[in-house]
């Protein structure tokens, strides 16, 4: 009896190892498709870019996930970019939601995908980008830091704020 509570133990022991272990890697799994999609929205941005001359603009939301709609919805569709285009031809068929989004609303408040327009300028030469990942990759060592808008540490590798872009302009 006593080697069966042993053997039920040790079973348990490793199960909770092999749980934390699997966590772990799912976690940064989640953030290297968190960093691929960026790598792919940043593509996006440059053709939309090259077609444009200029990177697209939020019109305004009180959310920020409905900056997000609005920025995925200017560069699947044209629409939404804070000027009107011209000519469009779609720069990517569908833009990358976190691994961890639960709804497929795009005004839902769970994003954790950000995009930046800033707010000092309006000549569309300037562009930010933030994710926050969930482990502390080094990618975090080759990204912009400083500031997000109002999270005052939100590109700061401590926070695990990746953020990439182009250009400066309104207090980054």
């Amino acid at each position: 009896m006593i080697e069966l509570l042993v053997v039920i133990s040790i079973i348990g022991l490793l199960a909770s190892v092999v749980l934390v272990s699997l966590n772990s890697a799912r976690a940064k799994a989640r953030d290297a498709k968190r960093i691929a999609d960026f790598k792919q929205i940043q593509l996006a941005l440059e053709l939309f870019y090259d077609s444009q001359g200029r990177y697209p603009q939020s019109p305004g939301h009180i959310m920020w996930s409905g900056h997000w709609a609005y920025f995925s919805q200017c560069l699947e569709t044209g629409t939404q970019c804070g000027f009107t285009v011209s000519n469009y031809t779609p720069v990517i068929s569908k833009v990358p939601q976190d691994p961890l989004r639960k709804t497929s609303d795009p005004f839902a408040s769970d994003v954790s995908y950000y995009p930046g327009y800033p707010t000092g300028c309006s000549n569309g030469q300037s562009y930010r980008l933030a994710i926050f990942l969930e482990t502390d990759h080094q990618v975090l060592q080759s990204d912009l830091d400083g500031s997000y808008y109002n999270n005052n540490n939100g590109c700061q590798d401590s926070s695990r704020g990746y953020c990439v872009g182009v250009g400066t302009c309104g207090g980054w």
